[in-house]
């Protein structure tokens, strides 16, 4: 059985509200880089990729092409504008995604530090289910707040809870019946398995990684910087030949 032709669609196009005045996150030099660029190296050299469609901000389109050049990226098929929200983004992107493609891998690219074992074993769990996350346990006690978030109302058992990351992979035709139907449009869904999962579809699920982590805040880029200082983006780039 031939390997299944894997399209990316990278998720760039926030706003970064919540990230600080330095501009758009996803542009942010990171160890001398741009964030966006590290997933994107990541693709670039994984055999397992065939190409690659970037989501940006409309204002951001022909400066990311140019971008894209310096770095000498050579699987970027298209680069697309995004749109209010984060799922209209996608939609936008996965409408770019070459037709022979299989399957449809969705990155977010405030993720810098995705490695190709894990691309892999979304992948493999794809191609027998059709639709597959990656994800790593809730190991932090949870608890529920009161209405005016001042007193604790109680705590959830955590041994079910897994926190979702990207990527997240589903056959073409999957996302093509989630986009033709209405709950796109009703669910203000924050992932892409929430948009499958309302369409009465099984997801799976495989283990990320921890050091996957997604840059969010001005505290959460700090990290990433002492992360790019202590060369762990190196062992990264070590398992991404695969």
């Amino acid at each position: 059985m031939s390997a299944p032709r894997v399209s990316a669609v990278v998720a760039a196009a926030g706003l970064s509200k919540r990230f600080s005045t330095r501009g758009k996150k996803q542009f942010a030099e990171l160890g001398g880089k741009p964030l966006l660029t590290y997933c994107l190296s990541t693709f670039e050299l994984s055999k397992l990729i065939a190409s690659v469609v970037v989501v940006v901000p409309e204002d951001e389109i022909s400066h990311s092409r140019e971008l894209f050049r310096d770095f000498g990226f050579e699987k970027i098929t298209s680069v697309v504008g995004g749109g209010e929200k984060r799922h209209v983004s996608v939609k936008n992107g996965f409408r770019a995604v070459p037709q022979d493609s299989d399957m449809v891998l969705i990155h977010d690219a405030a993720r810098p530090f995705v490695d190709n074992n894990t691309i892999k074993r979304v992948i493999e769990q794809c191609s027998r289910t059709g639709a597959s996350i990656c994800a790593v346990p809730v190991t932090d006690t949870l608890k529920q707040a009161d209405k005016r978030n001042s007193f604790v109302s109680g705590t959830i058992p955590r041994e079910k809870l897994w926190r979702a990351q990207t990527p997240q992979i589903f056959r073409r035709e999957i996302l093509e019946e989630v986009y033709r139907s209405g709950h796109m449009e009703e669910l203000d869904a924050t992932d892409e398995s929430a948009l499958v999962e309302a369409e009465g579809i099984r997801v799976g699920m495989v283990m990320g990684s921890n050091l996957n982590m997604k840059i969010t805040t001005a505290a959460d880029f700090e990290i990433a910087e002492l992360i790019v200082s202590k060369g762990e983006t190196s062992n990264v780039q070590s398992r991404n030949g695969v």
